[in-house]
């Protein structure tokens, strides 16, 4: 004969057993051996609105300690993508400047610095190609 414990979260809940060699058997569902009553308990502890509640709230404040971290990352990195912009427009006009000095110094000196670039490379290149044939 079996007892029933009605609990307001659940419903027709095996408790204990009466009569002979009667008690909690210790087995999980599916018969595999349990650890006796700490198994029952633990149901029971899930049951408890009290637990649920706290667990509950223990999420929840996870949860917000998270948005507050990710919101805390958020504004780091815009402060950083705007420093970044900043140090680029800086560089942005830095190189416009240079490339107008190179254009003025160009156009005063005529080609010649475009020839001697020239021959470089052509120097270059020719060295590659005969070291690279006899090796």
């Amino acid at each position: 004969m079996s007892a029933y414990n009605n609990n307001s979260n659940n419903n027709n809940r095996l408790r204990h057993q009466t009569g002979p060699g009667a008690g909690y058997r210790g087995t999980l569902p599916g018969g595999l051996p349990g650890s006796g009553g700490s198994f029952q308990n633990q149901y029971e502890d899930e049951n408890d609105p009290n637990a649920k509640d706290s667990r509950l709230r223990n999420k929840i404040s996870m949860l917000k300690e998270v948005s507050i971290s990710i919101g805390d990352e958020i504004r780091d990195q815009n402060t950083f993508l705007t420093t970044m912009g900043d140090d680029m427009e800086g560089m942005g006009t830095r190189l416009a400047k240079t490339m107008k000095n190179f254009y003025e110094m160009w156009t005063r000196q005529g080609c010649g610095p475009f020839f001697y670039l020239t021959l470089f490379a052509l120097g270059v290149f020719v060295f590659l190609y005969f070291y690279l044939k006899v090796r």
